[in-house]
């Protein structure tokens, strides 16, 4: 005959289930940043962006659009909505050939200047 266990693991379940669902919450929507390389995204912005757009905190006389920090500062914005925008067509800006991988590091060097 098997021992019955005195312990009932129902209760360690009821315990451990919302502290997953509050990481889950916490921490779910900083996932994607944890793969992102915001230096691979500098050198894109320095390359892609930089005829444009100032890609560092400060303005240059030269730039025609936003400065990138600007784009970062507006509180409707999110790296991922970046990263969409990045890979569609636009009229005023350069297609340039970003992988969803580049746009997304692309997206969070622009956010990063948030800070």
């Amino acid at each position: 005959m098997r021992s019955r266990s005195i312990v009932d693991p129902a209760p360690t379940r009821r315990i451990v289930l919302p502290h997953l669902v509050i990481a889950l919450v916490l921490f779910g929507s900083t996932a994607v940043a944890w793969g992102q390389d915001i230096e691979h995204g500098r050198r894109l912005a320095e390359r892609w962006c930089a005829a444009c757009h100032a890609t560092g905190p400060a303005p240059t006389r030269f730039n025609r659009a936003l400065p990138l920090a600007a784009i970062a500062a507006r509180q409707d914005v999110s790296s991922e909505m970046i990263a969409s925008f990045l890979l569609l067509p636009h009229a005023t800006m350069p297609n340039a050939p970003l992988s969803r991988k580049d746009a997304q590091d692309l997206a969070a060097f622009i956010m990063d200047m948030r800070k």
